[in-house]
């Protein structure tokens, strides 16, 4: 199982981590977000909104990004800051 962080508003709703089986051959970004939110209906609030990014080893990255299990994975919400 592949650890999937969650930072902000999407670890307000699912906790600080969670996990997935990822294939040796890994996954899109928007596989991984598809098949989380398909566990269960908070995931899918949690994830499936315009204001979540992912990362994949701590750089942003976009839904066609190939992430694989000995990767870092996170979801977060944007941050405003000032």
């Amino acid at each position: 199982m592949t650890r999937i962080l969650y930072f902000g508003r999407v670890a307000e709703k699912l906790g600080t981590e969670g996990a997935l089986d990822l294939p040796a051959e890994g996954l899109t970004v928007r596989e991984i977000r598809r098949r989380l939110a398909d566990q269960d209906e908070v995931a899918a609030d949690a994830l499936i909104r315009s204001d979540v990014r992912a990362s994949v080893d701590q750089v942003i990255a976009g839904e066609d990004a190939l992430a694989r299990p000995d990767q870092e994975i996170a979801f977060f919400s944007i941050f405003s800051g000032g």
